[in-house]
């Protein structure tokens, strides 16, 4: 069938990387097209999205959880604003099932579109690393260590995004020469150093190396190669810019409290801000243990002058608007059921990828992918943005249906 029988609903979804450069606005705006023209679709061509029994009940208890977590919340109107948002992204991640479902190489040119963006990004954001300032005349500036923003502007996100969506590009990579895959994953994590994220950059780098790890069309000694590449590049890169060696080592250093500093008197991690924050989330949590504070409301209850108690000696830096750690944030927001909850679903799905990885050859390059992906997402030690955020919550929906999509296309074989 021709896109215009699906309403160009496809056409929509590819604007989803490029309204997330442009802001907030942009993917609100987006994502309510996309939502509108997925739902016509459902209507006119008469879909029945829930077709089990199981998947009523658990739809059922999901509404039933989160009307509880809103009564009981902190401010329930901003944990009900907040539950349309997640009921949005719900949506957001059906309508691309429903692409990659009925739309002949939908991935594909998704994939290829995402890969395209990264690199036109990429060469920004090394404009403005050379020369001081990018394409748009975003200048390049001292904060955090010299962080990079590319078209980004004032929002030093470029390592994040690049590093979440960059896996996403070898949808495409992967029908071609394998020299191009190498080419394209040195670039983005060599871009993602630069910006200096650390984290990003952590993580970005480890899901490269599990998918060159995992992916069964290279041979190891083609692995072990590029993996001395990648440490190779990223050595000259600390060599030739000591400010980049300064800020991922010494200053990560400071901040664990293994280094010397009068700016940084920190016995742990825990007297960082970033450790301030998770442990005001799990003193949250310990008052808040079934429900939660309510969904969105960690910026407000951590205020709170009861959690000044916190063992941190940047106690006073608690507050953020959300706690930099995905799971800390469902745990303090949403209580301990649906923090086990949670847990169980990403182990599920996760032994889910494996086993499409180990037992469906066919489909194994593409687990490779998304396992890589997944794991950079929902790995547990680590400061992240948050998951119901108008930018950063997107991936994880995008991703959550990949994998639906993988399993999907599994069970018809």
């Amino acid at each position: 069938m021709y896109r215009k029988d699906y309403f160009f609903l496809d056409w929509v979804i590819f604007l989803l990387p490029i309204s997330i450069i442009i802001g907030n606005a942009a993917i609100n705006i987006n994502c309510l097209i996309i939502i509108i023209l997925f739902c016509v679709n459902i209507f006119v061509k008469k879909v029945n999205l829930i077709k089990n029994t199981q998947t009523k009940i658990l739809f059922f208890l999901f509404l039933l959880f989160f009307s509880l977590n809103i009564y009981f919340s902190v401010h329930p109107q901003i944990s009900l604003i907040s539950f349309i948002g997640i009921i949005k992204y719900a949506l957001l991640s059906l309508a691309i099932i429903y692409c990659c479902k009925n739309i002949e190489d939908f991935m594909y040119k998704f994939s290829k579109l995402i890969l395209i963006i990264l690199i036109l990004v990429g060469l920004d954001t090394l404009l403005q690393f050379f020369i001081g300032a990018d394409i748009f005349g975003y200048t390049l500036r001292s904060n955090h260590g010299v962080r990079l923003s590319g078209p980004f502007g004032d929002e030093y996100i470029v390592g994040s995004y690049m590093s979440k969506f960059g896996l996403i590009g070898l949808f495409y990579l992967n029908r071609g020469k394998k020299i191009f895959e190498f080419l394209y994953l040195t670039f983005i994590i060599g871009i993602v150093i630069l910006s200096n994220e650390r984290s990003a950059s952590v993580l970005c780098l480890a899901s490269i190396i599990i998918y060159f790890i995992l992916n069964p069309s290279f041979k190891i000694k083609t692995k072990i190669t590029y993996f001395v590449g990648l440490m190779a590049l990223i050595f000259t890169l600390f060599n030739i810019n000591t400010q980049l060696k300064d800020h991922y080592i010494k200053r990560t250093a400071q901040q664990f409290g293994n280094a010397d500093n009068a700016d940084y008197q920190h016995r742990s991690f825990r007297d960082s801000r970033w450790g301030a924050h998770f442990l005001t989330a799990i003193e949250i949590s310990k008052n808040n243990i079934i429900l939660g504070s309510g969904l969105h409301t960690f910026r407000i209850e951590c205020r709170n002058k009861k959690y000044e108690i916190i063992d941190s000696v940047r106690f006073k830096e608690r507050c953020n608007t959300h706690p930099h750690n995905i799971y800390f944030e469902i745990w303090s927001e949403l209580g301990t059921l649906f923090f086990i909850f949670f847990i169980i679903f990403i182990l599920y799905f996760l032994f889910k990828l494996f086993k499409v990885y180990f037992f469906n050859k066919k489909y194994q390059q593409e687990a490779a992918i998304v396992i890589s992906l997944y794991s950079m997402l929902f790995f547990p030690i680590q400061t992240s943005g948050s998951l119901f955020s108008t930018w950063n919550g997107v991936i994880y929906w995008v991703v959550l249906a990949l994998c639906i999509n993988l399993f999907n296309k599994t069970l018809k074989d």
